[in-house]
């Protein structure tokens, strides 16, 4: 593990080297080639996954089988399909990668094992949740009270690498708006003109 792997993972909540050991050691490293699905709709997945390189996307289809997009995950990050983790369900959302991706990930038994035996580790993964359900209410509020002009302008200020990386329709979808309507916004705001 690297150090800027470390400093990723532990950027919420710092834990002793040995702690961090015994994490680490249950991690596995996986590539996934852009367009693989990581977390398929459907299917059982019990893996938390660490975002160590590359962009991914989770998206659920509508009753019209348009694919809306619900967050994206960049370097940092952490996700998982809390129907599979929590409720023992199928994946409801699903993830694929947008670019070549690199995950670690740790399986529910090993880390719900690590959290049990270790209270620094439990308290890691706490911060953590803590921390999503964060973003998870940041989202409603910006969502809720904001026109999509400045939920644009939110998205390049929070993850510019997600405006030079991300299909527009992806964007589009994420933002609540059509792709015409973000390709008229992006030419008011001065925007890229380029389409993917």
């Amino acid at each position: 593990m690297t150090e800027e792997l470390k400093n990723g993972l532990l950027k919420f909540y710092s834990i002793s080297d040995e702690a961090f050991e015994k994490l680490t050691a249950c991690f596995k490293r996986m590539e996934f080639r852009k367009n693989d699905i990581i977390i398929e709709s459907g299917k059982f997945s019990d893996y938390v996954f660490y975002v160590d390189s590359g962009l991914i996307r989770t998206y659920f289809c509508d009753s019209k089988c348009n694919e809306v997009t619900l967050c994206f995950g960049v370097c940092g990050d952490m996700f998982a399909s809390t129907f599979c983790y929590y409720a023992g369900e199928p994946a409801f959302m699903q993830a694929e990668a947008v670019t070549d991706v690199v995950t670690y990930g740790i399986s529910k038994n090993d880390l719900e094992r690590l959290c049990s035996e270790n209270l620094e580790i439990s308290n890691w993964m706490r911060v953590i949740c803590i921390e999503q359900l964060y973003c998870l209410e940041r989202r409603s509020k910006i969502f809720g009270n904001e026109d999509a002009a400045s939920r644009y302008q939110s998205l390049i200020k929070v993850r510019p690498q997600i405006i030079r990386e991300v299909p527009l329709k992806h964007i589009a979808s994420y933002l609540g708006i059509t792709q015409q309507s973000l390709s008229r916004l992006r030419a008011r705001l001065g925007g890229r003109k380029e389409e993917k």
